[in-house]
Order: C-alpha cells, then sequence, then structure tokens
C-alpha cells in the first residue's frame, strides 16, 4: 500500500502550469477568464482510503486573489462523503496562481473550480 501511495504522489505532481477557469465582474458586466496555476501540489491520498481501497473524487471552488492566492474554498461536489475533502482542503490552500491582471491592475477571480481524482495505482 506505501508504493502505491508514493506511485500516486509521483503522479500528482505537474511540472507544467496548468489553467483554470474563473470570471471577474467588470462595469457590472460577467467576463470568463482563465488564471494559470503556478504551483499546485497533489492532494495527499489519505491512508483510511487507502486502507479501504476508495477511490474517488472531490470538486472544490475558490476564488484567486490579486495577489494570487486561493481564498474562500469550499466543495462542491464528492462521490466519496468524508472521504477525501480533508486532504483537498489541505491541498488546495496551497495552490498558488500568476495574478490575473485586467486593464494593468490585478483584481480577484470568482468561482475557479478545480477537480481531485482519488485513483489507486497498480
Amino acid at each position: 500500500m506505501r508504493i502505491l501511495s508514493i506511485l500516486f504522489l509521483l503522479l500528482s505532481f505537474s511540472a507544467f502550469p496548468a489553467t483554470d477557469e474563473g470570471s471577474i465582474t467588470v462595469s457590472g458586466e460577467t467576463i470568463e477568464v482563465a488564471v494559470e496555476r503556478i504551483y499546485s501540489p497533489g492532494a495527499d491520498y489519505p491512508r483510511s482510503a487507502l486502507r479501504k481501497g476508495t477511490e474517488g473524487f472531490v470538486v472544490v471552488e475558490f476564488d484567486v486573489s490579486p495577489d494570487g492566492e486561493v481564498v474562500d474554498p469550499y466543495i462542491v461536489e464528492t462521490d466519496q462523503p468524508g472521504s477525501f475533502e480533508r486532504s483537498v482542503m489541505r491541498t488546495i490552500r496551497r495552490w498558488a496562481y500568476e495574478p490575473y491582471v485586467h486593464n494593468g491592475v490585478p483584481v480577484t477571480v470568482n468561482d475557479v473550480k478545480a477537480r481531485f481524482t482519488f485513483k489507486l495505482t497498480n
């Protein structure tokens, strides 16, 4: 089991930036924008889920501050309630984004979603 966990962790880290979708509000109009992740470690596979052989997913929604920090994350969907949420919340708070700049000013990007998939590997 420990080897499975280590393999999962190694596969979870990405060397390439990823892009997520969110929105900004300009003059009362909502505009869809993309924000670039510059640091996004993978979530740890919870030991209890490893022992039980549980797989699943969690979708988390949050805002990205003008400094590129994750703000106010919350779980919007999961297929295994109580299994993976704690790990996802610990991880998502460590993520960092390139600040989104609109008309030369860094702004908050709202309603960004990310999906974490927990899958055991052989």
